[in-house]
């Protein structure tokens, strides 16, 4: 029998076998310019469900710390509201004290009056004391209005109502800034009453009647100072648990992108190793191609 010749047959073989590389390039190209070890999940489905559970944990991580970034943000405000209203109320102290010495003059009196004012609105400040977003920060749940107005008699009310938001998305919700009345006291007793009442005392007139409702001053403030300091107690301690929930948060995201970079990650130096492998081989393969298949055996007999 007559034996047949097909110097076509192996072509579909070489190209197809030159495109499967040209496609293992493409793929390799996509991979390093990502960084990630497959592009579909359909590539390695196991790797991929992993990733995608890794990556759902990094999104929840992501949000827990920026309830706490906020929440720390709110009590550094707090913290430092509270600082300044502490020193408002130790130098009222001192100018009470003053005022309690029988050598101080109606004059005298009038120049402490008018620091003592200062310093009744250098605590109102404090007490209505709005974080990075405009919110009042010892207004209870009730933040977007201030925590103390006036009421029709000049008397320094609460305005506020429940307790402050803390970090509730990262389960932090007791790191949050205290009420307004846990720091200033009530109407009838606490600070803004007490200075008040410093004010009418230094226009007293009658000296007894004035030094009797000066020493009560000096309880009020003495009471208002205690809890202003039990106050920074509690913002600090808030402050202390926000910052070990970041540090928690922050191993936490480390471990996921450690398991993120095991899952998808690319090693580099193997994928750039194995691209330039499959470059020589495809040329080499083209060139071959081109040199055998240039003409078949029957166009070159003519």
């Amino acid at each position: 029998m007559p034996t047949l010749v097909n110097t076509r047959a192996p072509i579909p073989v070489q190209a197809e076998r030159m495109a499967r590389i040209e496609d293992r390039m493409l793929r390799l190209q996509a991979q390093i310019s990502s960084g990630e070890r497959f592009t579909t999940p359909s590539e390695d489905p196991a790797a991929a469900n992993r990733a995608a559970l890794l990556t759902r944990a990094q999104d929840r991580l992501t949000a827990e710390q920026r309830a706490l970034d906020r929440s720390t943000s709110r009590l550094n405000f707090a913290e430092t509201a509270t600082a300044t209203a502490t020193d408002a109320l130790v130098r009222a102290r001192e100018l009470t004290l003053t005022a309690s010495n029988g050598t101080a003059s109606p004059e005298d009196r009038r120049v402490i009056l008018a620091e003592v004012q200062v310093l009744r609105q250098q605590v109102l400040d404090s007490a209505n004391t709005r974080d990075d977003s405009g919110r009042f920060l010892f207004a209870g749940s009730r933040d977007a209005g201030p925590a103390y107005a006036a009421d029709s008699l000049g008397a320094m009310l609460w305005q506020g109502f429940g307790d402050a938001p803390g970090a509730e998305a990262a389960n932090v919700g007791t790191a949050s800034a205290p009420r307004g009345p846990q720091l200033f006291g009530d109407a009838t007793s606490g600070t803004f009453a007490t200075l008040d009442r410093l004010e009418a005392a230094l226009e007293e007139p009658y000296a007894d009647l004035r030094q009797s409702e000066l020493a009560a001053v000096l309880e009020g403030l003495e009471q208002g100072h205690e809890r202003l300091l039990v106050g920074r107690a509690a913002i600090g301690a808030g402050l202390a648990r926000l910052e070990g929930e970041s540090n928690r948060i922050a191993a936490a995201r480390l471990d996921v992108a450690e398991g993120l970079a095991a899952a998808n990650g690319l090693d580099f130096t193997a994928a750039i190793v194995e691209l330039q492998s499959l470059q020589l081989t495809l040329s080499a393969a083209q060139q071959s191609f081109a040199s055998i298949f240039e003409g078949t055996l029957f166009d070159r007999l003519g």
